[in-house]
Order: structure tokens, then C-alpha cells, then sequence
């Protein structure tokens, strides 16, 4: 079950979708056509992105789904 994340006036990101029951979300970047996959997601975070998008996809991914040191 992938819900998609509005990403219309990203110009980072290209889609987006998301599964809040496993905490994965996919990315395609408007830079390629690589589709990147993300696990360990912030349930939370997903169910709340796809009830109301956020502002910034691009910031969204990077606050969520990219590892922090």
C-alpha cells in the first residue's frame, strides 16, 4: 500500500510515495530517473505528509528519510 505525497511544485523532487505501515517511502528526483528507497521512516511523519503535504518535499525528505550523524 503506497499513498502518494504531493510533490506538484517541487522542482527537487519529481514523485513521492510513501507506506506508513512499513515506514518505507520512494523518491524520484527531478535530477534522474533512479527511484531511491528509504526504509525506517518515521510512521508518524509518513501519516502526517500524506494528510496534509508539506510545504517543502525536498526538506521533508531530507528532515525524514536521510540518515543523520
Amino acid at each position: 500500500m503506497r499513498l502518494p505525497i504531493d510533490s506538484v511544485g517541487s522542482s527537487a523532487i519529481d514523485r513521492l510515495t510513501a507506506n506508513p505501515i512499513t515506514g518505507t517511502v520512494r523518491a524520484t528526483f527531478a535530477s534522474g530517473p533512479v527511484e531511491y528507497r528509504f526504509t525506517g521512516v518515521s510512521r508518524r511523519a509518513i501519516l502526517a505528509a500524506v494528510l496534509m503535504p508539506p510545504l517543502s518535499v525536498g526538506q521533508w525528505v531530507n528532515r525524514h528519510c536521510l540518515p543523520t550523524d
